[in-house]
């Protein structure tokens, strides 16, 4: 009876630390219990690709490959349907995959500080994403897509190129805050921002708006901080 007792209290552990997840800081150990593993930390790990064996971990939710020199994603990356999270700052990376858009329950994806010149318009699909940040690349417009980004509250898209606020954000009504700081040749924001009406931050500061127009956004947007 008593060592029924103790299987008992065993299964239960473990059926506890399964609920729980497993966290893993190296993807050998991740691969070892591939289906345990809810979050995956790979931080400046000097790594320069993953192996496509990362999309056999079925209930990832957290993956961090930041600080590496990745220059390209791997397939079973976009396998990864639980991902809720997803940080690929500061790697030598130039296109953001299409299959982006399989991440359907992603809610923060974070991209800066790399070579990427376009975002795609299969994006959309990400109905969930809250936050992005694709600060320090090349971009220069976003896709019309992304006016499907139903939640999207947090956009950093500084250290870009645009030379004007992309007319889709003024569509994404739940966004509270924009960075667009530090564009130095962007000098256009539409009068339709008016339609921001939950925005309370807009980032304008090293850009070319001018004061006039920095006024007019003041009237247009009575209930948001404006930092220039």
């Amino acid at each position: 009876m008593k060592r029924r007792g103790v299987l008992i209290g065993l299964l239960l552990l473990q059926l506890s630390f399964a609920f729980a997840g497993v966290e893993c800081n190296s993807m050998e150990s991740a691969l070892q219990n591939p289906t345990l593993v809810t979050t995956l930390t790979l931080v400046s790990k000097g790594l320069t690709e993953l192996p496509e064996e990362i999309g056999t971990l079925v209930n990832l939710e957290h993956l961090d490959v930041s600080g590496n020199r990745l220059t390209a994603l791997p397939q079973g990356l976009f396998q990864l349907r639980k991902l809720k999270y997803l940080n690929l700052t500061a790697n030598r990376l130039t296109v953001l995959p299409a299959a982006i858009g399989n991440l359907r329950n992603l809610e923060e994806l974070e991209f800066g500080f790399n070579s990427i010149k376009a975002v795609p318009k299969e994006i959309g699909a990400l109905t969930k994403l809250i936050r992005i940040n694709a600060a320090r690349n090349g971009l220069v417009s976003l896709p019309t897509e992304m006016s499907r980004l139903i939640s999207l509250s947090i956009i950093d898209l500084s250290y870009n190129q645009f030379l004007a606020l992309p007319q889709v954000l003024t569509t994404s009504k739940s966004l509270k805050a924009i960075d667009i700081s530090y564009c130095k040749v962007l000098s256009q924001i539409p009068d339709n921002i008016k339609n921001l009406q939950l925005l309370r931050l807009l980032n304008i500061v090293k850009t070319n708006v001018s004061a006039a127009r920095i006024e007019d956004l003041k009237r247009l947007l009575p209930d948001c901080t404006i930092m220039m």
